[in-house]
């Protein structure tokens, strides 16, 4: 596939977007029609390269063409419906021109676009096309050194010195409850993943225990020749409807997986042109139980599917994010048959023993996981049933003993009478 760049899936069809074409096709990739040109007020337009694609749940296509400055909104039978320019109301320094990169569709109709060169967050814009507001900015992000010397600057170096800006987002998708979840481009940020309510908060969860924020590799090299430096650079992602989401780092073509609760569930992926290597990935998007992987550099869509292993996982992840914990159990347990390391599948087992009420094996079980946290909780729940257990055997206690030092003090009071009229 030419410039292959992004794709979408929708339930009943793949939208491939390869260079000036959008290649339509079902679920087991056979072509169902091309979209190349299109026709409006009876002139007729030919396609340039195309980037973000989005369809809503009616099967209105929308299409990003960053080089016509322009999103391209067609009905569910492919012909064009509108034409979104650029909005007025949007702020771009100078003379750089307006690029929707990514697009997204909100359950009522609001859309979000990602475009270049702008800096103050996602762009909202209303049903109608208009400009609404900029959606969950990314704040400046200043070094310690970068404060030292600009305090030693003068008002004119300052002036001449390159501005700081903060970076921009790089992908987005709405999941089912219309929140939204967005990638941020550069790889120094240290919350590279947000969930953005509609306030423009991310309300991204992530275990306090650890107090590490979803953005794939915790660890890296920052030295070398030839091999990728600096922290993961996370530019495409999607969510499944219980809430599992999977983030691409482009620097080091590695994918990576999180559940609702911010747990990591796996992570693969490698650069090269090996089979199941990647040269050049560029999006990543559910399809059912697989997952789809667009590698530019191999000009193809690699499919993955789930073993076992990830069956059990994902199944895991689904009955907890229903709340059913026994269940979910269940699968964790089927999880640690692969794999007696999965430090969360014991986590989740806990979860299940916490809410049967049986916190001394719970505890057990955090423990096991190295969850401080839910340890905490089960730690604190089981001395309290120890002391309900045996508050009448310690109050007893307490009593009997009072009852002994009053007699005693008693009998010595009694003594000390006897001594003195003796």
């Amino acid at each position: 596939m030419y410039k292959i760049t992004s794709l979408f899936v929708s339930d009943e069809y793949l939208f491939i977007a390869s260079g000036g074409s959008i290649i339509v096709a079902d679920h087991s990739f056979k072509t169902q029609h091309i979209i190349s040109s299109f026709v409006l007020e009876g002139k007729e337009e030919v396609l340039t390269e195309i980037d973000g694609l989005w369809v809503t749940e009616k099967g209105e296509l929308y299409a990003c063409e960053p080089g016509k400055n322009r999103i391209l909104h067609f009905n569910d039978d492919f012909s064009i419906s509108r034409i979104l320019g650029r909005p007025e109301g949007i702020v771009i320094a100078g003379n750089v021109a307006y690029q929707p990169l990514k697009v997204a569709v909100d359950s009522v109709g609001r859309i979000y676009v990602v475009a270049n060169n702008i800096y103050e967050g996602i762009i909202e814009l209303n049903t109608d096309g208009t400009f609404s507001r900029y959606f969950g900015k990314v704040s400046v992000k200043y070094t310690a050194t970068q404060l030292f010397w600009r305090r030693l600057q003068t008002e004119t170096q300052r002036a001449f010195s390159a501005s700081w800006l903060p970076v921009n987002f790089s992908n987005i998708t709405i999941e089912k409850d219309d929140f939204v979840y967005a990638t941020v481009a550069g790889s120094e940020e240290t919350e590279p993943i947000r969930k953005l309510n509609a306030k423009g908060v991310s309300i991204l969860r992530y275990p306090s225990s650890t107090n590490e924020k979803p953005r794939g590799d915790l660890f890296y090299n920052r030295y070398g020749q030839n091999i990728p430096k600096g922290p993961s650079l996370l530019t495409a992602i999607d969510v499944n409807e219980y809430g599992v989401y999977i983030v691409l780092d482009s620097k080091r073509s590695r994918i990576f997986a999180y559940d609702d609760d911010g747990y990591m569930l796996y992570a693969f992926g490698e650069q090269g042109t090996a089979e199941g290597r990647f040269q050049n990935p560029v999006d990543i998007k559910y399809m059912g139980d697989k997952l789809l992987v667009v590698d530019r550099g191999n000009m193809s869509i690699e499919v993955y599917k789930l073993n076992d292993y990830g069956k059990s996982i994902y199944e895991a992840s689904r009955l907890q994010y229903h709340s059913d914990y026994k269940e979910a159990a269940k699968e964790w347990e089927k999880v640690l048959d692969y794999n007696q390391n999965f430090q969360y599948a014991y986590v989740g087992i806990g979860k299940a023993l916490y809410r049967d009420g049986d916190y001394k094996r719970a505890q057990d079980y955090f423990l096991r996981g190295q969850d401080v946290d839910y340890y905490s909780m089960a730690y604190k729940k089981t001395r309290q049933d120890f002391v309900n257990e045996h508050f009448g055997s310690l109050v007893g206690g307490m009593i009997a003993f009072i009852i002994v030092r009053l007699l005693i003090k008693h009998l010595q009071n009694r003594t000390q009478e006897r001594s003195i009229k003796g």
